[in-house]
């Protein structure tokens, strides 16, 4: 405890005279933007070989509990459309993935550790930005086909989900 506290101390200590760290409650975020574009969006990759690989981000949701859990929802579409006209479309429906864990945050920034699991073998430690009480900055890295993407999602606060 004595040193989390400390870490903290020296967090707030750092920021400029006058500043202030966001606050960021608890509650419920969602994606609008992935980089600059609005969600849903579309990302299409042709490899080298013609395959064609499309993801479909739907939406992502980060709930924020008072404890220091976190839990994500990713909704998405996968398709794969082959170069040999013999092969078919593969359409898979809309999936949803969902990683658990815990978040802290510190000055301006949150720090979000998903829970081992196999779904999530290969994550790390995520940082983000607090920008306000009411909005978040996240990276945001995934691979489509031969590419890795590194973006950047834009999350609200959105307190009237369902």
């Amino acid at each position: 405890m004595r040193l989390r506290l400390a870490c903290l101390v020296c967090c707030v200590a750092a920021l400029p005279l006058g500043a202030q760290a966001p606050r960021l409650a608890a509650g419920t975020f969602v994606a609008e933007r992935i980089d600059r574009e609005p969600l849903p969006q579309t990302d299409r990759v042709v490899d080298d070989d013609g395959t064609t690989y499309v993801i479909e981000f739907d939406r992502l949701l980060l709930s924020l509990r008072d404890d220091g859990r976190f839990r994500a929802s990713l909704r998405y579409r996968r398709t794969l459309y082959a170069a040999d006209p013999r092969g078919r479309d593969r359409r898979i429906p809309l999936q949803t993935m969902a990683v658990t864990g815990r978040y802290e945050i510190v000055g301006d920034s949150v720090r979000f550790t998903p829970d081992p699991s196999e779904e999530t073998r290969g994550l790390r430690m995520l940082a983000g930005a607090v920008v306000n009480a009411r909005e978040i900055s996240l990276p945001f890295q995934y691979r489509n086909g031969t590419r890795e993407r590194d973006r950047r999602l834009v999350m609200r606060r959105n307190d009237n989900i369902l």
